[in-house]
């Protein structure tokens, strides 16, 4: 940990939070994530040897504590720990505000996917509904599937034993567009960065269901 040796609070605290991937293992404890797995998932080009280590050294500082229990370890935010939330909030919204939208180099489609499921907690549909996406310029043309049920939301990348509900087809940047806020789903659907086939229900209840990212200040309208 790079040492500022100073009394100021600001510089105390970015001691601890300034390093590399620190703020990212915290925003994956925020989100919920108790495994090592579950927060690895989230950052993915962290090593499991650096993440061990950021998670020992918030746990040194009283930030995060280790869950008693066998099988694979577990964490959660101390009052500490969460106490740093509006911290990170704000500066999501900040970047979000000030800074340039990212390069179609730092999107990758298994992150962009399971951020929106994590984040749909709140617009979950009243019966499941699955999801079938095809991102036109991921690597191999990938496809995943998204599993929405009215408790949780899961992305995989193996198709289900059923057919989906609705067949999304969009490129990497489009679907990035919309969930950042940048553009609306009309737009998009008319300039056919994503196209959406399935019941007309089906389909606003999965633009509902997405919604946009939680650092969006802006209110986009309905497809």
């Amino acid at each position: 940990m790079y040492r500022y040796a100073q009394h100021c609070p600001v510089a105390r605290a970015a001691e601890v939070l300034a390093e590399p991937w620190t703020v990212l293992v915290l925003r994956e404890l925020l989100r919920g994530g108790e495994r090592r797995s579950d927060i690895a998932a989230g950052v993915p080009g962290m090593s499991v040897s650096l993440l061990t280590r950021r998670l020992r050294t918030l746990v040194g500082h009283g930030l995060v504590e280790e869950v008693p229990g066998r099988g694979e370890k577990k964490y959660r935010l101390t009052e500490a720990g969460r106490a740093i939330g509006p911290v990170v909030d704000e500066l999501g919204r900040w970047g979000q505000h000030w800074l340039a939208p990212p390069a179609l180099a730092d999107l990758n489609a298994d992150l962009l996917l399971r951020d929106i499921c994590v984040q749909m907690a709140d617009r979950l549909p009243d019966r499941p509904l699955t999801v079938e996406v095809k991102i036109t310029d991921a690597p191999s043309a990938g496809r995943w599937w998204l599993l929405l049920a009215p408790t949780d939301a899961v992305v995989q990348d193996t198709a289900p034993a059923w057919l989906p509900d609705v067949r999304l087809v969009c490129t990497l940047s489009g679907l990035a567009g919309v969930w950042s806020g940048k553009q609306r789903f009309s737009d998009a659907v008319r300039e056919q960065t994503v196209v959406f086939a399935g019941p007309s229900d089906a389909v606003r209840s999965l633009v509902t269901c997405i919604g946009v990212d939680r650092y969006v200040d802006v209110v986009r309208e309905p497809v």
